[in-house]
């Protein structure tokens, strides 16, 4: 069974997920960290439970969520995935970090690994499922664990929210089409890990969101 530790970082209150299972394997969700003092409590964590990290995975490519790629990629020696269309956002990363006055004071390369709609990610002995939820930014990808019951929706789907779609690659029918038909399809009682803000399940989504009730 898989085990989640968060920590929430940058200006811009960006949750980062660390997901490990008994066999000690983890993946790093959407690393923010924009300070040493947040790579130190992010490093800490891993290294303290002794875990061997296998992979960064970004579920989209906007500047608070990869900002911390490097840092961690340097410091384990492991690689980048993310969805093949996010790949502009990572273009733009250091250009709209200027936009919105964050520290971001390293270049972040392109993804070294894809990852597409219906593959699975293998940690230790656990799976996570890639699911397709575009429409807050181009390539954006939901992280399903369907053992355990948990969705990562990165910036998709708030509790009682959703994603902006004013940025590039941001498109309103579609996030909501995804959420629709990709998210809400899940158990109702399926938790929610946000990219920033409190979880919510699919359940609560489904009947008070007011951007997507159904």
């Amino acid at each position: 069974m898989l085990q989640i530790n968060s920590f929430v970082f940058n200006p811009f209150g960006e949750n980062t997920y660390v997901i490990y299972d008994e066999n000690k394997e983890c993946v790093i969700i959407d690393p923010g960290c924009s300070a040493a003092s947040e790579e130190n409590a992010l490093f800490g964590f891993i290294d303290s439970h002794q875990l061997k990290p296998l992979m960064v995975i970004n579920t989209h490519g906007h500047v608070d969520h990869i900002m911390g790629n490097e840092a961690v990629k340097s410091h384990y020696g492991i690689k980048v995935a993310a969805h093949p269309e996010a790949k502009n956002d990572f273009i733009r990363s250091k250009q709209q970090a200027m936009m919105f006055g964050l520290p971001m004071t390293v270049e972040c390369n392109l993804p070294e690994m894809e990852l597409n709609d219906g593959e699975l990610v293998q940690v230790g002995d656990s799976t996570l499922e890639v699911v397709f939820t575009p429409g807050h930014a181009r390539g954006s990808i939901s992280l399903y664990a369907p053992v355990e019951g948990w969705v990562f929706t990165g910036d998709a789907l708030f509790c009682r929210s959703i994603g902006r779609t004013d940025l590039p690659g941001g498109n309103f029918d579609e996030l909501r089409e995804s959420i629709r038909s990709r998210l809400f399809t899940l158990p109702d009682d399926t938790e929610v890990y946000c990219g920033h803000g409190e979880s919510t399940t699919i359940g609560e989504e489904k009947d008070f969101n007011p951007y997507v009730a159904v």
